[in-house]
């Protein structure tokens, strides 16, 4: 730990907090953090056989933990972003362990284990979101660790960080990212912390509730997942759908009321068709729960000691989740990595996704930027201390951007205000003085918000024109998110 703080002492010293995070899909980025993450494997036979990360540099290795989770702190060599970057499966048992200990619990809960380890989560705000218990473990014993250097990191300034996880990391790096959106929702994490995650040849986290509420938070170019259509870890946990796994309006809660109006002898053909249809799925959930949950729990127990985790769910409906982002193979990329049916990982590792990355175009959703004038803005977050106690659902301050005309306008939730802007490119100057409406506005401090508005000297727009952050110098000072 002393090395850590001595090594982020000298970064620094040397440093200049200049770099944003951007929306959209980076090639170029992908493929640093896949360096990365091949570091991050800690095996130095496998690691060697790639180049080393040109703009980051180690910080912080965590120990193994009971699982065989690992996670690295890599700080960029400017000092102005960091990534956490979460290890794979490994060749030890207790690391594929977490793989097959697959039942599905609640995306909201608590896990024990040890003496006084206690992890509370909510990744999801549908109470009927849920994940795979497996690696929701591995999120749980790694969670604390990462949010203490976040912490460090962000006092030093730092409040942009990239999530990248492959294989199982990527499966843990969904969680992780859901559950620091959630901190910071309630307001126990700083809100003005930039996540952006790539997990690579994730596994299917959670169930489709789960991927619903992820890529509702995400969908803004924040979040992906990178697959290689010729690898097999994707398509796991295997997925086993019951009618129970519908949304309650569906035609399926009607279906013994529908075939009781038939008359007799189709209705016993229906009812017949009907449970040959209905009862295997179940039965096979079931199977999937006692071996994946209830057996495997007992072999995990042996590495976490009173380990106690939520109540499963009478489900296995595992779907794919996030932004995916295919890698095509072609058929130079099969002369390379031809298909052997000994060698399971061929199209899992690192090298095919790097060499796959190397080929691809320019994705779907890399769109022009928009102008703001276009737009209204919903305020996200604004740095100070009354960020922290603003009431966003009773007032939700809006900012419109008229360039043309050189004025800027809006309302902090509670009042109307309008004042003078001088635009120059992406560089403005706001007028200290604005024109406002007088309404009295209970608990909130209206002047907070104003003055860090006029503090903004400049603005960057993300690639899908979604959001907007406002900038004093080289530092954020307001996120906003578009009003569509």
């Amino acid at each position: 730990m002393k090395q850590f703080f001595f090594a982020l002492t000298t970064l620094f010293a040397f440093s200049a907090n200049s770099q944003i995070l951007k929306p959209g899909f980076d090639r170029e980025e992908y493929k640093e953090l896949m360096l990365i993450s091949a570091q991050t494997t800690a095996d130095s036979e496998y690691s060697e056989t790639f180049l080393k990360p040109e703009n980051y540099n180690i910080m912080f290795r965590s120990e193994p933990t009971a699982m065989d989770n690992l996670w690295d702190l890599w700080v960029h060599n400017e000092g102005n972003c960091a990534v956490i970057s979460v290890r794979g499966t490994t060749p030890k048992a207790e690391s594929w362990l977490l793989n097959f200990y697959a039942a599905m619990v609640p995306a909201q809960g608590q896990i024990k284990w040890g003496e006084d380890n206690i992890f509370d989560y909510q990744l999801a705000d549908d109470k009927r979101a849920a994940v795979h218990i497996g690696w929701l473990i591995g999120t749980a014993t790694l969670s604390d660790d990462i949010l203490q250097k976040v912490d460090y990191l962000y006092k030093e300034g730092i409040k942009d960080f990239f999530i990248i996880g492959h294989s199982q990391g990527g499966g843990i790096a969904y969680l992780l990212t859901s559950h620091f959106l959630s901190l910071q929702k309630q307001r126990k994490l700083a809100n003005d912390i930039q996540f952006k995650t790539y997990c690579s040849a994730a596994p299917k986290p959670g169930n489709l509730y789960y991927a619903y509420d992820y890529e509702a938070k995400t969908q803004n170019g924040w979040a992906f997942n990178v697959v290689n259509a010729a690898d097999w870890v994707p398509e796991v946990p295997i997925t086993i759908q019951t009618l129970d796994d519908f949304n309650e309006t569906n035609p399926f809660i009607h279906a013994d009321e529908i075939i009781s109006k038939q008359k007799l002898t189709t209705r016993i053909v229906l009812k017949h068709v009907y449970k040959k249809l209905n009862k295997p799925t179940r039965k096979a959930q079931k199977n999937y729960q006692r071996y994946l949950g209830d057996e495997a729990h007992k072999m995990v127990m042996e590495k976490m000691d009173g380990l106690v985790v939520p109540d499963y769910l009478p489900s296995s409906n595992y779907v794919r989740t996030g932004i995916q982002i295919v890698l095509q193979p072609d058929n130079a990329y099969f002369q390379a990595f031809p298909f052997d049916s000994t060698a399971i990982f061929t199209h899992h590792v690192h090298k095919p996704y790097l060499y796959l990355a190397e080929k691809m175009g320019t994705p779907f959703y890399q769109k022009e930027k928009t102008n703001p004038m276009d737009s209204e803005w919903n305020l996200v977050s604004f740095s100070g201390a009354e960020s922290e106690n603003w009431d966003f659902e009773t007032y939700q301050p809006t900012l419109l951007f008229d360039i043309n005309e050189g004025r800027i306008s809006g309302s902090t939730g509670c009042n109307r205000f309008s004042g003078a802007a001088e635009y120059d490119g992406k560089s403005f100057k706001i007028a200290k003085e604005m024109v406002m409406t007088k309404r009295a506005c209970r608990g909130v401090n209206e002047q907070a918000f104003i003055d860090t508005l006029t503090k903004a000297d400049s603005y960057l727009i993300s690639n899908e024109g979604n959001s907007l952050m406002l900038l004093e110098g080289d530092t954020i000072i307001m996120r906003f998110g578009k009003n569509n």
